[in-house]
């Protein structure tokens, strides 16, 4: 559900605004605490220089740091330089991301012309 992705955005932003010296991790751990969630439901908020985005790497302790991604990915950025960076942030920072929340998967669809039986 693309809403409670943004939910948890707008929380783990909001937070990191309130408490500027807690680490990444912490509050990504806080407001990803008990939710399930689809990795794609966050596609459009893990693009660096997203502000998510940067957390994210941030939180999963990436490579680079998160004046390194928006440095390298924003407007200024060479249009080949950008492309190639969010790819990498793709191969790296998502896979962590997946293996330290784990995510839920939408159901299977149920054949409509299955029918049940009831006992």
């Amino acid at each position: 559900m693309p809403h409670r992705a943004l939910a948890i955005v707008n929380e783990a932003l909001a937070l990191r605004v309130s408490h500027p010296h807690a680490p990444a991790a912490d509050v990504l751990d806080l407001v990803m605490r008990g939710r399930k969630v689809w990795l794609e439901d966050f596609f459009d908020h893990m693009v660096p220089p997203a502000p998510f985005a940067l957390l994210v790497a941030e939180a999963v302790d990436d490579c680079m740091t998160a004046a390194d991604w928006r440095g390298l990915t924003g407007l200024n950025a060479e249009q080949r330089v950008r492309d190639a960076l969010v790819q990498m942030y793709r191969e790296s920072v998502w896979p962590k991301f997946g293996r330290r929340y784990g995510f839920s998967y939408p159901p299977e669809p149920v054949q409509r012309d299955e029918r049940r039986r009831w006992l």
